[in-house]
């Protein structure tokens, strides 16, 4: 093997080390969505081996933050992405480019390391947010409609075994006479 295989495969290694603890240690503490951590992994990798290839072609830096927003604001057609995921896709993203691009190996260590803290701090210390959720379909429209949200509650909770908190309409279907709510729950 050459040298600069050798770079790209010890360099990949870290990536994939730094992108596990984020999604695995860090994002599926807060929500265990597999549809998303394949999300994170998958652009992770692809934009890595992008930025590789683009400073190995010697190619400018402004040519790399053009590619890092394009896919930065990039929305699927299908679903809206939720603020938080949308902000562990962007720290993906940036992982990929810092071990992609980084010059030096103290720098990257570094850097992957500081950033994995402060999203640790953000997400288990200082915002951490103690209310899961889950959206569901409701069918007793009549009690949404009649405004009685400490009836709705009671209602959900027995019906889920949840301990929900509040709740919001997500979207009415009256046609089947149902609701689309996410509720809010504290879990056991």
């Amino acid at each position: 093997m050459d040298q600069e295989s050798l770079v790209l495969i010890y360099r990949f290694l870290i990536d994939i080390v730094v992108v596990t603890a984020l999604v695995r240690g860090i994002y599926f503490g807060y929500k265990k969505d597999k549809e998303f951590g394949f999300t994170f992994y998958i652009f992770n990798v692809l934009i890595f081996f992008v930025c590789f290839v683009m400073v190995e072609a010697d190619i400018s830096m402004g040519s790399a933050f053009g590619l890092f927003a394009i896919f930065g604001i990039l929305r699927y057609r299908t679903n809206t992405i939720p603020h938080k995921e949308m902000t562990y896709l962007f720290t993906c993203i940036s992982i990929a480019l810092i071990n992609g691009m980084a010059k030096f190996e103290t720098t990257l260590f570094v850097m992957n390391a500081l950033i994995l803290f402060f999203v640790l701090i953000m997400e288990k210390l200082w915002f951490a947010n103690k209310e899961h959720y889950k959206n569901v379909i409701y069918e007793n429209v009549r009690l949404i409609e009649n405004g009685n949200d400490e009836e709705v509650i009671k209602d959900l909770c027995k019906r889920t075994s949840l301990n929900i908190v509040k709740y919001e309409i997500k979207s009415m279907n009256f046609l089947n006479d149902s609701a689309e709510l996410k509720v809010f729950y504290i879990p056991e």
